[in-house]
């Protein structure tokens, strides 16, 4: 079924970040999404690019933060005291990038030998269907 299906397909990418980073998929879509926001953003935002609640994405922040990939900034902000933004450090850049080549690679490895071109773009016409009624605000 689908749900054992993209599951079994996240546990493989992870595994492969896991072996060659030491690093979870999770940690890494933080990183990712970061960096598909420019560089830095509020965690509110950053949760919605990921489409997981803002509440657990603050340990996955602690994390990169205690190993230097992220930074928390506080902003001057009148009405919200708690504002914050999260940046992406140069050392977080450079391995964001390093490592999206394993993730591209296991992706790749997963789809490349299982499907045609024809049958990627298919499913990537399915994706861009499906996704604006399970949010509509989606843009890409």
């Amino acid at each position: 079924d689908l749900q054992a299906v993209i599951a079994d397909l996240t546990r493989g990418i992870d595994d492969d970040l896991r072996d060659e980073w030491a690093v979870p998929l999770g940690w890494f879509d933080v990183l990712a999404a970061l960096r598909s926001l420019g560089g830095r953003a509020r965690p509110q935002a950053i949760a919605a690019r990921m489409r997981i609640p803002a509440s657990s994405l603050s340990r996955r922040l602690d994390r990169l933060e205690e190993e230097g990939w992220v930074a928390r900034h506080r902003r001057v902000d009148h009405d919200d005291h708690r504002a914050v933004d999260i940046e992406l450090t140069q050392r977080g850049r450079t391995l964001g990038r390093e490592m999206n080549v394993t993730y591209r690679r296991s992706v790749q490895a997963r789809f490349a030998t299982a499907l045609s071109d024809e049958q990627i773009a298919a499913v990537v016409d399915v994706v861009d269907r499906v996704a604006p009624s399970v949010d509509p605000t989606r843009q890409d």
